[in-house]
């Protein structure tokens, strides 16, 4: 995946550091994050240092903070994501122009700004997004994947990036094995994991399974325990019963794609894991299993 950072954007924060200070922050984490990664790259305008705003170098904005010790941590993190950034296309053999005019040219990718470029005429709001802090970093990942057509085998490398509170002991390929087109359910899917990393722990604090249900929904996911008739046949509650680490756990809750198809398993109480699950799974929301229903 391919992010682009907005010169025009850091100028503007290292402009007025004092006041825009928290913007660039959020811009100089998302860079070190993207750069980090080898699943991302991150993009930058050649001669990034001497280009001029308002007549004056971008390199004397970036250092006319570099001895003030509120501000020498954050400028030496973004040197650090700089240098593990790209501004040439080697497989083009040029270097790279201003990063809207890169981005526009790609068609599709992440945008590190806090400007708003929506209203642009190059802009693609059906394959860009505009990365402006950590939960917008994290929604341009799972929106790209979806966007990029990526196949279900690459959510198996993409998973921890994506969803980094989810321990995935079913594997992710299995998504394509649930009985229903993943093609034409992949913004779904995205979504059904996206609610398990970001909101499943908090919901299932609650007691009532009608209250967990309709929080779910709140958030454009059906899920449901099993019924009272499953919970009295034993073999389908052990169907329903992973191992993780030599000690078994029920993964009875499930979201739902159709009526009769597409479940994916879960269990989102961590307090409840044994030590020995805790071990590999953490406090994350555990994939237990991805199947196309189970029998009841």
């Amino acid at each position: 995946m391919n992010f682009f950072m907005d010169e025009n954007f850091v100028a503007h924060c290292l402009n007025s550091l004092a006041e825009r200070l928290p913007g660039l922050e959020n811009i100089v984490e998302i860079m070190d994050k993207v750069s980090s990664s080898p699943l991302t790259n991150l993009y930058y305008t050649h001669n990034l240092h001497s280009l001029t705003f308002q007549e004056i170098s971008f390199a004397e904005l970036l250092y006319a903070h570099s001895s003030d010790g509120d501000y020498r941590d954050l400028i030496l993190r973004f040197d650090m994501a700089i240098e593990r950034g790209e501004c040439v296309l080697t497989q083009e053999n040029r270097v790279l122009e201003a990063s809207a005019v890169e981005l526009a040219r790609l068609g599709a990718g992440g945008y590190i700004t806090g400007f708003n470029y929506s209203a642009n005429n190059w802009w693609r709001s059906s394959k860009m997004y505009i990365a402006s802090d950590q939960t917008c970093y994290l929604n341009a990942l799972r929106f790209l994947f979806s966007a990029l057509d990526m196949p279900a085998e690459q959510l198996e490398a993409f998973g921890d990036l994506l969803f980094p509170n989810i321990y995935f002991h079913a594997n992710p390929s299995n998504l394509k094995r649930m009985g229903i087109s993943y093609r034409d359910h992949s913004q779904s899917i995205i979504a059904h994991l996206s609610y398990l990393n970001d909101f499943a722990i908090l919901h299932f604090e609650n007691d009532l399974p009608a209250t967990i249900i309709q929080l779910a929904a709140s958030k454009g996911v059906e899920i449901s325990p099993e019924s009272v008739k499953t919970h009295g046949n034993r073999g389908a509650m052990a169907r329903r019963r992973v191992e993780i680490n030599d000690s078994h756990i029920t993964c009875e809750w499930h979201t739902k794609f159709t009526y009769d198809k597409g479940r994916i398993h879960f269990h989102a109480r961590p307090n409840t894991y044994q030590e020995k699950i805790r071990k590999l799974a953490g406090s994350k929301v555990i994939v237990g299993l991805i199947v196309e229903h189970l029998p009841t």
